[in-house]
């Protein structure tokens, strides 16, 4: 998608090529920003918010650092490992009910490494989620939404991908997020979600269609949660933007955690057995 800056830029470029006097070339630029400016207004919540999750790969494994942090100055660290895929036909449509699957393995610190969870998202109705605990070499059918990723701020509904269906979408006024200009987009979880949250609202950067700032509240109207990514950890894999350091606040606990993606790996070739529930067991 060219940009505003972008398209006045080729716009100038091309009349000037062909011609055409500066006075004209500022015409066109003001006509073609007014376009675009039209363009933009038309953008709905679900417009903005798609595009958001479709700045992304069909598949990707990420190995993620936690460092969470109190107001009493106490900090810990954990680590993860990420593998995500969609099951979307080349049409969008989900494949046998299933929009996409996502492998959490923890390998730090010792006492829980090797515990792994496994959350099947389906259309349209409540997710298929399982967890192995190595202490007893069992895998159990468990509801991961609300639990939190071991001593962080994040629960796993914040850090598993959200799919399109899954919540209702409304835009609200633009703002800014640190001088960047930003959609803002009101999300509402349908109820088949069993979601921790009543809402959230999501400040997403132009540009990129970045998510910069994430609000969440809960079922009691209370602001519980903030996400801020850092605007200059924003990086490109081959097209696709992924902010690489976000923190996590805990509004109620005044307690934080930073997230940073240590290593990104976009459409890696998986067995197809990455999702089984056997490989849940394996180390």
């Amino acid at each position: 998608m060219i940009q505003r800056t972008q398209l006045a830029a080729l716009t100038v470029a091309l009349l000037l090529a062909t011609g055409a006097s500066v006075a004209a070339a500022a015409e066109a630029v003001k006509a073609a920003s007014a376009a675009a400016i039209a363009d933009d207004a038309k953008l709905t919540g679900h417009d903005i918010y798609d595009r958001v999750l479709r700045n992304r790969f069909d598949s990707f494994s990420q190995e993620t650092q936690l460092i969470s942090g109190d107001r009493g100055g106490r900090q810990q660290e954990s680590r993860l490992e990420l593998i995500w895929q969609s099951f979307r036909d080349t049409n969008g449509q989900p494949l046998r009910g299933v929009v996409s699957k996502t492998l959490v393995r923890y390998v730090y610190p010792f006492d829980i490494r090797f515990s792994s969870y496994l959350v099947i998202s389906n259309h349209e109705r409540i997710n298929d989620q399982f967890v192995y605990y190595p202490s007893r070499r069992k895998v159990v059918r468990v509801n991961l939404r609300s639990e939190a990723v071991f001593g962080t701020d994040f629960s796993y509904e914040d850090v598993i991908p959200r799919e399109i269906e899954e919540s209702e979408y409304e835009r609200v006024a633009d703002e800014t997020v640190s001088d960047i200009p930003v959609y803002v987009v009101e999300v509402v979880p349908k109820p088949f979600t069993v979601s921790d949250y009543s809402r959230v609202r999501v400040y997403v950067e132009k540009e990129r269609f970045v998510p910069l700032r994430t609000r969440y509240w809960d079922d009691a109207g209370v602001e519980v949660k903030e996400l801020r990514a850092v605007p200059s950890e924003i990086r490109q894999f081959d097209g696709v933007w992924l902010p690489m350091k976000v923190t996590m606040r805990n509004l109620q606990l005044e307690s934080f955690t930073t997230l940073v993606v240590t290593n990104f790996v976009p459409n890696p070739v998986l067995p197809q057995t990455t999702f089984d529930l056997s490989r849940l067991e394996s180390h």
